[in-house]
């Protein structure tokens, strides 16, 4: 899971906070301690854990409760606001349109996966309409541009580059005109990085930037630096007028939660954030849906959004209001897995999902072999038996006989739909938390 610890950190506050017999001065004050554990313990300055602390401790006993909400409703809301402040609050959108020319220019220094991002990036705009293209302005590190090309042609983008030659703004300058004639309306420039900030990287990246004059200047950050970030951005941000950045190897890094708060305090807005190797794993950042996936109350904006990738609009808030409710059958609990395989790997998918800690491991773990002996099992069951599978032991050999498979697979497919059920059970039962978060998080359906 993305930033596990700090996740698993910020769940126990929560854990401390519903096991509480009242919701007191004392209590808040043992939650305030606790959360200043995890928030250090993720990388976080000191002295954004004392704010948070101090904000905490006075909205939580002192503002007038809203209607409906009581004591320990209000002080989750208060902590769940604080956190996603410090996570940089509200989402930054770029002004990008197809309909027109867009250059974007990624800068940072070397190590911290900006020539893959660069490509990740490019995809995931191919992916909304645009025909993207690639530039490698880096001529000091080798290698630098048979890694792009590798990278576009992967993802069916085309490449600039000029080997060998040392001018990269001349470089960037001819890519321009060549991307340009094939039609590109987003281009990303792919320039120089060193090893450390200096002098001759800023200076080069400066005079690249004037010459080219890109709507985003996009820095790439390696998140497993934490309160280091802060340096990088200012610098770059002075620099280079940065506009934005990229945090990578978000998945796991202890440092995550100090790299997001340190962009935050050096006024860099995090546009995307890479969660993973492979070039679709690169995710939108939205500071609010981010921490309530770190809490466990899901981003159902953002599993909308993977759906709609692979399915229309309508069906994708169909089948996620089902699951959300709790209420489907055997062939909407086939559907749903082969949706979700689509997207990606079931344990980054059920990240969005509200408290996905209780989310057994082996339903994490669909393989396809298994999917495909599903489709089978499914087909030769009644109606009844799909809409309410509690099935005999005749039940089970009859249609396992008729679908091709072993008594077993039935069973799976079962457990399968049985665990569904008490997942999305739990998380109604958690409904009142859910509804906090409207016009923040926003409503999850069905709750």
């Amino acid at each position: 899971m993305v930033l596990d610890v700090f996740g698993s950190g910020l769940r126990g506050v929560l854990d401390k906070i519903r096991g509480a017999g009242v919701v007191d001065k004392n209590t808040v004050k043992a939650v305030v301690k606790e959360l200043q554990k995890t928030l250090i313990a993720a990388d976080v300055k000191i002295d954004q854990v004392f704010k948070i602390s101090k904000n905490i401790e006075e909205k939580a006993l002192s503002e007038k409760l809203p209607s409906g909400i009581n004591r320990r409703e209000h002080l989750v809301k208060v902590l769940y606001g604080e956190i996603a402040d410090l996570m940089g609050g509200e989402e930054a959108h770029m002004d990008v349109d197809p309909a027109r020319e867009n250059v974007i220019m990624m800068v940072g220094v070397q190590g911290g996966g900006k020539t893959t991002t660069a490509a990740k990036l490019a995809k995931y705009f191919q992916k909304r309409g645009f025909k993207p293209g690639l530039i490698c302005a880096d001529k000091f590190r080798p290698g630098a541009y048979d890694q792009l090309v590798q990278l576009g042609s992967e993802i069916n983008v085309p490449v600039y580059g000029e080997p060998g030659k040392k001018d990269a703004v001349k470089i960037a300058k001819n890519g321009l005109e060549e991307l340009r004639s094939k039609k590109s309306n987003l281009i990303i420039v792919d320039s120089e990085g060193r090893h450390s900030l200096d002098k001759d990287l800023m200076d080069e990246i400066e005079k690249l930037g004037k010459t080219i004059n890109p709507q985003y200047t996009l820095l790439v950050l390696d998140s497993t630096i934490g309160q280091q970030a802060e340096t990088q951005a200012r610098a770059f941000k002075e620099k280079c007028n940065v506009n934005g950045v990229i945090l990578t190897k978000l998945d796991g890094s202890a440092k995550g939660g100090g790299a997001v708060s340190a962009c935050a305090v050096a006024e860099a807005p995090v546009f995307f954030v890479g969660v993973g190797e492979k070039l679709d794993n690169l995710e939108r950042f939205d500071p609010k849906a981010f921490v309530g996936r770190l809490m466990g109350f899901g981003d159902v904006k953002g599993l909308l959004d993977k759906f709609q990738e692979h399915v229309e609009l309508d069906q994708a808030e169909d089948s996620a209001k089902r699951m959300m409710a709790g209420k489907f059958t055997l062939v909407d609990v086939y559907e749903q897995l082969e949706q979700m395989k689509k997207m990606g790997p079931l344990n980054k998918i059920a990240e969005m999902l509200p408290f996905t800690a209780k989310i057994p491991k082996d339903m994490m773990n669909v393989q396809e072999e298994k999917l495909a002996k599903f489709k089978p099992i499914i087909n030769s069951m009644t109606q009844d038996e799909l809409e309410n599978p509690k099935l005999s032991r005749a039940q089970v050999e009859r249609i396992s006989k008729g679908s091709g498979t072993k008594p077993e697979d039935v069973r799976a497919l079962i457990q399968q739909y049985n665990q569904m059920r008490a997942m999305f059970k739990k998380v109604k039962k958690d409904r009142r938390f859910a509804r906090m978060f409207k016009g923040g998080m926003g409503e999850m359906p069905g709750m």
